[in-house]
Formats: structure tokens, sequence, C-alpha cells
């Protein structure tokens, strides 16, 4: 297939998903407000968002719109305080998802999720903060109301070690939601000429 330009419908649907996502990721984030619970919010988020980000695999036939979809998603969270960082995750994983679904040729239902699992890294940003400006993130935390209590609750069940278990997390509950939405999914598929492959 050849790649054609974004017309405004590609452009509407980036941004449509985009808050769709977003209003999923900040469902899984829910269970944070619970600070002993944070290290599993990304394997929720991950469920939540995965039959989503299939539905929006349906509307994809040209190169950039998950790219686009996962810049907007990192642009909001940064413009509500979560850093730079996920500016640049986010951009890091929309790149890599497109390298996916284009070799998939954006017709592989495998290939989309495995772009989608990928993708899931965008949300890296935020955590990073956490392992490698604790001290800071504790003071912004305490700023921004929600008390030293829950600051000191929360970092006490992320040591620097739980990086890597918190984005196999997200993977791994990326891989759940997508797998739930291939199967709700079906006919989606079929009449947008994807196959599972």
């Amino acid at each position: 297939m050849k790649d054609k330009k974004l017309n405004v419908r590609d452009l509407i649907n980036a941004g449509l998903f985009a808050i769709l996502i977003f209003i999923a990721t900040f469902v899984g984030g829910m269970i944070g407000f619970m600070p002993t619970l944070m290290p599993i919010v990304p394997l929720l988020q991950g469920i939540i968002s995965g039959p989503v980000y299939m539905l929006y695999s349906t509307k994809i036939k040209k190169t950039g719109m998950v790219f686009i979809q996962t810049t907007v998603m990192s642009l909001v969270f940064f413009a509500i305080g979560h850093g730079p960082w996920v500016v640049l995750t986010g951009v890091g994983a929309g790149i890599l998802a497109e390298a996916v679904l284009k070799k998939g040729n954006y017709t592989s239902v495998k290939q989309a999720r495995f772009a989608f699992i990928i993708q899931s890294l965008w949300g890296l940003g935020n955590w990073l903060p956490i392992f490698f400006a604790r001290a800071s993130y504790i003071k912004t935390m305490i700023d921004m109301g929600y008390g030293e209590e829950y600051a000191q609750k929360m970092m006490s069940v992320l040591p620097n070690w739980s990086l890597i278990p918190i984005i196999l997390l997200g993977m791994i509950g990326t891989y759940i939601g997508c797998s739930i939405g291939i199967k709700m999914l079906k006919k989606h598929f079929v009449k947008a000429g994807m196959a599972e492959v």
C-alpha cells in the first residue's frame, strides 16, 4: 500500500482517539489515589486502553496517525504537570509504533497489537522522575497538595529496582487489553480489511 497524505478525517480520528485513550489512561490511573497500589497502575491502564487502541487500529491506513495521537496525548500530560520527559518518550514511542504498523502494511491485527504494546512506552516519561529525581519529585507532589504522607507511602512501594517491572507490567497490561479488544472487535477488523497475521 502506498502512503497517502493525511486528510482532515484522519486528523480528527487521531485527535478523537487521543482523547479516548487519555480518558482510559486516566481511569486506569485513578487507583493511584491509593499510593500503595501505584505499582499496578500501568497494568490497569494497559488493560483499559487496549480495546480502544485496537478500535483505533481499524481507522489507521496512513503513516502518521499513531505518531500524532501519541504526541497529542504526551502534550496533554505535559500541560497538566507531568514534566517534559513524557513528551520525549511519547515522540519516541510514537515513531517506533509507526514503524511496526507500517511493517504490517496497516492490515495486520497482530502487528497492530505489537505496535500498541510498543506505544505504551510513551508513559515512561511520567515515571522517570520518580526514579531519577526522587527528592525533587516528592517536593513537587507535596507542593501539588498530595501531602508528605502520601508521597512517602508511594515512594516506599517504588524502590529504584522497580522501574523495569513497572515497564513490563504496562506492556503486559497492554497485551491483555489489546487481546480483549481483538476478541471484541472481530467484525470491525473484517470491515477494515485487517487480517490476524
